[in-house]
Order: structure tokens, then sequence, then C-alpha cells
């Protein structure tokens, strides 16, 4: 998956002298490199350059060059001395550098304006070019999304086999996905059981499962460098007030995913599961997004929001994943994980929703 001629027509199209990729998910999509490091491009030379310690791993990037750095000269082609000290022997005199400003930290950036004046912040070119994915990342993607069924329906059973809690059930997650094949999670798991469900961003705890009420479990595998996303609420014997939020939550997904297409605006697809909610009295409710992309990172362009201005375009990945919820009660949440195509969008189903 090496895209080096990307970031060279990146920058061309920009008028840029010179390009720093300094972001590690920026840094794997171009180079297929994971890990600690800086890949730069000056005069058509692409170079890598590393901690001392990561420069074993890098050696095996194909089409760039490598070079590392080191607190004391520890070898004839090591830098002596820090990120810096690199930058400078390998940029010199660079007019406009373009950087990814959108992942740098304040103590970086300061390093790099003692390199060049003139900074350009490339962060949304990369973002958009980054947002259409290639038949290798879907397939990736899918892959993803394959281990993270088998999880999904893991959780599943723990759940309706009875008295498990929170953090059990999010375990047994954890451990199937790695027994699948996934490389790592693109998120913590989260496993919410009644009142917790309230919370999207639930840290599992040791609440036991109620029948009747609802299990929100939302997960992801990672795989080839790739991330999945799915939520599904589980309620078995839900009480009537719970399966009546279940529906609309349902519905409003439904709907929101049935606008997904290219071409249609990202903020169009928020408003449309915005608009069954809020029409069934529950707009306050639903306290996020609709949907996000979905690759390298498991938040990424294109943005699903009701102020988002992304346009949705054939092979991008994003979520579908309306929610309702209610402080102290529940909460309910469905996700799936969908390719964008020119018509209907292609659904990666993880299990069955369940009532």
């Amino acid at each position: 998956m090496n895209r080096l001629g990307k970031l060279q027509k990146l920058q061309e199209e920009n008028g840029l002298d010179c390009v720093m990729v300094a972001a590690e998910p920026n840094l794997y999509y171009y180079s297929n490199f994971e890990g600690a490091g800086v890949l730069t491009l000056k005069d058509g030379r692409f170079t890598l350059i590393v901690p001392e310690l990561e420069k074993n791993r890098a050696l095996e990037v194909k089409g760039v060059d490598v070079v590392s750095y080191f607190p004391f000269k520890i070898a004839e082609d090591t830098f002596e001395g820090s990120l810096t000290t690199a930058l400078k022997n390998v940029l010199g005199n660079c007019g406009k550098l373009g950087v990814d400003l959108g992942w740098v930290n304040t103590p970086s950036y300061l390093q790099f304006k003692t390199l060049v004046d003139n900074i350009s912040d490339i962060s949304d070119v990369i973002l958009n070019q980054r947002s259409i994915k290639d038949e290798e990342e879907i397939a990736m993607i899918k892959e993803a999304g394959k281990i993270t069924s088998s999880a999904m329906k893991v959780g599943m059973d723990k759940v309706l086999s009875g008295k498990v809690n929170e953090k059990q059930v999010a375990g047994y997650i954890d451990l199937t996905m790695k027994e699948e094949g996934a490389e790592d999670y693109a998120f913590p798991s989260i496993v919410a059981f009644s009142e917790n469900s309230a919370k999207p961003h639930h840290i599992p705890s040791d609440k036991v499962f109620e029948m009747g009420k609802p299990a929100v479990v939302d997960i992801g595998a990672k795989f080839g460098g790739y991330c999945f996303d799915s939520t599904r609420t589980f309620i078995p014997s839900p009480l009537e007030e719970v399966k009546k939020i279940y529906e609309i939550v349902l519905q409003a997904q439904l709907e929101a995913i049935d606008l997904v297409r290219d071409g249609v605006k990202a903020s169009e697809i928020d408003t449309a599961a915005r608009k069954v909610i809020e029409k069934a009295g529950f707009g306050k409710y639903f306290v996020h997004s609709t949907g996000h992309g979905v690759g390298i990172e498991v938040h990424e362009k294109p943005y699903v929001s009701f102020t988002s201005k992304d346009t949705l375009k054939e092979n991008m990945v994003i979520t579908a994943e309306p929610g309702i919820y209610i402080h102290g009660k529940f909460g309910v949440r469905i996700e799936d994980t969908l390719i964008v195509r020119k018509g209907k969008p292609e659904v990666l189903e993880t299990t069955y929703k369940l009532l």
C-alpha cells in the first residue's frame, strides 16, 4: 500500500518546495511504516527519518531513503542529535514547506519553525486523499468487519447467557478479536448496561446485566492498519419504553442509510436521522453526530454531522450511528459501517439487530 506517488502529486498541486509528513496515521498511509518517524519529500527524494531504535524496521520500507538520529554518534549513517538536527540535514534550504499540522503538537511546531519560515498546513489535503479508499483498503476494512462480527456475536451470546458484568463481556470480545486475527482494537471496547447505556463513551464497569434493559456494545477491530466500527443494542424481553426508543433509533438509522450515495452532502445524512428523532420528541437526547469516516483512524473524513461541509464520494467508508440517551435511565445506539457507492451503499453488517 505504498502511496508515495500521491504525496508527490500533493506537492505539485499545492506549489510546495518540500513536504513533511509527521503524523503516524499519515506516515502509514503513504509509506506503510507504522511507528515514530517523519517522511520528507524534496527534489523528488523521499526520506524516512526515524529514531535509531526504529531504523531496522524502517529499512524494510520500499521507495524511500532511511536516516536515523541518536543523542550521540552511534554509527556513521546516524545523525548526532535530535529530529531537528536530522531535518536540517535532509531538508536544507526549503522555501515553502507543507506539514500536516492538524496532528502536530506545539513543541514540534516550534521546532519546525526553526527550519523554515514559510509553513503551509496540508492536513485537509491529506484527509481528502485518505477519505476515498482504494480496493486494497476496502479489503482490509472488510476483514476488520468480519473479525468485529465474530466478536459481536460472542458479546451478544455472553449478554444473553445471564449474569455477566460489563468488564467480563468486554474481555470476551477483546479476546475474540485477537483470536480472529485483529492486530489491535480500533478503540477501547464499550459495553454499557442499563443506566450506563445513556453514556455514549462509557468505560466498562462491574455492572451486571439486567433483563429487559439495554446492553449497548460498541466495538471495532483493526486489521492491516484499518479500523472498523459497529454498535448493537441488545434488549432481551424489552420494557415497553425501551422498545419504543429502540424502534425510533432504528428508523432514524434506516432513513439515514437510505440517503447514502455518491454526491450527497454528508450534512443531509445527519439531518435525515435527526428529523426522525426530533419528530418523536427526543431531539435533545441525540447528542452526537450521525456518523464519521472510517479508515486508518476510526474517526476521520468525511464528517457526517449537521455542520459538515463534506460531500460523499464513491468508495468513502462511513458510519451511520444515531442514538438516544436518557440520563439516569438508559440509552440506545445502532451503528453500521457503510461503503459509499454510486447507488445504494454497501452495508457491512456485524450481527442482526436484536430486540
